[in-house]
């Protein structure tokens, strides 16, 4: 006896796929352009910016502003379904109470 219950067997192939697999792919393929645009892009820069200045090294500028434009875009797209669902349920309602 292997401890096991009896309706699973101990050969059996599992039937779940293996659900990392293609994330770490895509993952690997963005992960290699990005390496090659960070060590590419070393050099300081300045950047102005309504009278302030930012030195650093360029790859993080780029990052900064690759995550405010995530982060902005979350922010609208949030907003934006905000506004639709009330204005819906307002129509909703309006509808309901006309009737």
């Amino acid at each position: 006896m292997t401890g096991l219950p009896e309706r699973v067997a101990a050969d059996r192939p599992r039937d779940t796929p293996n659900l990392w697999a293609g994330p770490l792919f895509f993952l690997l393929l963005l992960a290699v352009p990005v390496a090659g645009l960070i060590f590419s892009n070393t050099q300081t820069e300045t950047l102005r910016f309504f009278g302030l200045d930012w030195s650093a090294p360029l790859w993080l500028i780029l990052l900064a502003t690759f995550v405010a434009g995530i982060v902005l875009s979350r922010l609208f797209g949030w907003i934006w379904r905000t506004f639709r669902r009330r204005r819906e349920r307002i129509k909703a309602e309006l509808g309901v109470s006309a009737s």
